[in-house]
């Protein structure tokens, strides 16, 4: 029987600097490489880059959200 829980160890893929308790931003781009089909790279994720790719696109999506008006129809 199929065990979803069994752990496979890959070598040879980006990982966080060793004691950074900063995980969030690795999550989140291999979040956004396995959507998307990719293979994750191999070679050192930039952490502070991600971050500031991640805070660019919030920041992007919460200009473009102000720009349109909002009707509700809540009385």
């Amino acid at each position: 029987m199929f065990n979803p829980f069994d752990v496979q160890y890959v070598d040879g893929i980006a990982q966080q600097t060793i004691g950074s308790l900063d995980c969030g931003p690795f999550v989140a781009a291999y979040a956004e490489y396995l959507s998307d089909g990719l293979q994750v790279p191999n070679n050192e994720l930039d952490a502070g880059l991600l971050r500031k790719r991640y805070a660019a696109l919030l920041w992007k999506y919460g200009e473009a959200k102000a720009q349109k008006p909002y009707a509700t129809d809540v009385k």
